[in-house]
């Protein structure tokens, strides 16, 4: 019997067997619930979940995630590979008078970025130097502009050709 002042809060439930009611009894053992709590608490997060975003949307949304990142890397590779050659006819166009070792008349300058790695102190290959330059060793012509400004500090007395690399003399 169900106390007076507890009826308006009262809920029968009838279950589908004495099984059902026994592994729900279980469950809330497990639990450390009363069995009242336990089912009260499984309606609960029942009710709750049904606010959530369904299992599909959310799988539909990681889906269409992951396409964009794709489309996304896909597209920033491009412009990476954009970059890196526009960057390269830059300082082609930038050290253009470095076509050829020798020069007639005038003056040129000569890349403050390759000295000052020259300047670090050891001798470094040309791989080396491309890289921290970051010239691809592929693009001959820009290549032949790195090589003739180091010929040409090289005639200065600046840098000389080791069998370890170009190193920084003074």
């Amino acid at each position: 019997m169900v106390a007076p002042h507890l009826k308006e809060r009262y809920v029968d439930v009838y279950l589908t067997s004495k099984k059902a009611k026994t592994e729900w009894e279980e469950e809330a053992k497990k639990a450390g619930l009363p069995l009242s709590k336990f089912v009260f608490e499984a309606v609960e997060a029942f009710r709750a979940a049904k606010d959530e975003t369904p299992r599909y949307e959310m799988v539909k949304e990681l889906a269409e995630a992951k396409e964009e990142a794709q489309k996304l890397r896909t597209e920033l590779k491009m412009k990476t590979m954009l970059l890196e050659k526009l960057e390269a006819d830059v300082y082609k166009a930038r050290y253009a008078s470095f076509h050829e070792v020798e020069m007639a008349e005038g003056t040129r300058r000569h890349d403050q970025e390759l000295i000052k790695i020259l300047q670090r102190g050891k001798a470094l290959e040309g791989y080396t130097i491309l890289k921290e330059l970051g010239i691809d060793p592929k693009d001959t012509d820009a290549v032949k502009l790195v090589n003739n400004q180091l010929e040409s500090l090289g005639r200065f007395g600046l840098v000389e050709e080791t069998a370890s690399g170009w190193k920084w003399l003074k």
